[in-house]
């Protein structure tokens, strides 16, 4: 019985911003219901490479295949009509209105000559987030008013209240604290129970090692390399990240008796 179809599969994706390469002939694949990995410094091509995904950039060249298909996607809307949804580091809810309105915006329930119904709307934010054990976030509130840590969660739980195939996670636990990272953590196993597939940027090789199946570093807008997770060490990441070895790059002192002898003038006074 042969292999299902990657969910993502990704062939010489290339993309410039001028002068500036932001992917270079990037290839990638990722099974379906993985928990995936980007790594990579900043400016390596992780969030360039999730925008592609998230139709909001076109690549320069290269191809996409979403479960085998090709397929082109050239605005968020054919990425959502693809089955893909994006939670991003840059939050990107509308700071003046209600949680409810920002969860539900465009898909709010309306009456006649589209009036909304807005209990109707409520009731549904507040049953999804009794589903998701999101807690702290009232659907009344204007998102303005609340932490920069609860409105990463409604980030978060809108893109999965759409029921994506795919959902990509750019650095989703940067303004997280540690109990809301658990929160995202038991989020992530249910959705890979239910077999979405995610992709997870991420600086923290803690939570990699907690949440991922596999892991892919960038360096340069280049894949430098995918691996099982559990078969690199955090010293080959990091090689592979900064392009060498940490030994390399902060060599160890040698003994201090060592260095006075090496200096004598130090040593002669």
């Amino acid at each position: 019985m042969s292999a299902p179809p990657a969910a993502i599969e990704v062939n010489g994706l290339t993309k410039h911003f001028g002068a500036t390469v932001a992917l270079e002939g990037v290839s990638l694949s990722v099974p379906p219901g993985d928990v995936h990995a980007l790594l990579g410094e900043n400016g390596a091509g992780k969030s360039t490479l999730v925008k592609i995904l998230s139709g909001l950039l076109n690549p320069d060249s290269g191809d996409i295949l979403l479960f085998g298909e090709a397929t082109r996607l050239s605005d968020p809307r054919k990425s959502h009509s693809s089955g893909i949804q994006t939670a991003f580091q840059e939050i990107s809810l509308v700071k003046d209105l209600t949680v409810t309105q920002n969860m539900l915006v465009p898909y709010e329930p309306s009456r006649w000559f589209r009036q909304v119904c807005r209990r109707q709307s409520e009731e549904r934010v507040k049953d999804l987030f009794d589903r998701l054990a999101l807690d702290d976030a009232d659907p009344r509130a204007e998102v303005g008013t609340l932490d920069l840590s609860v409105r990463q969660k409604i980030a978060i739980a809108r893109a999965v209240a759409r029921d994506p195939k795919i959902l990509l996670l750019d650095e989703p636990t940067s303004s997280l604290s540690a109990k809301d990272v658990d929160w995202l953590g038991g989020l992530i196993d249910k959705l890979r129970q239910q077999g979405v597939t995610i992709v997870f940027i991420s600086h923290r090789m803690q939570e990699v090692r907690r949440l991922c199946d596999h892991l892919t570093v960038l360096r340069n807008g280049a894949n430098v390399g995918s691996f099982v997770v559990d078969d690199i060490s955090e010293e080959e990441v990091i090689a592979l990240v900064i392009g060498r070895s940490l030994a390399a790059t902060y060599p160890p002192k040698p003994p201090r008796a060592e260095r006075l002898s090496s200096e004598p003038e130090l040593a002669a006074r």
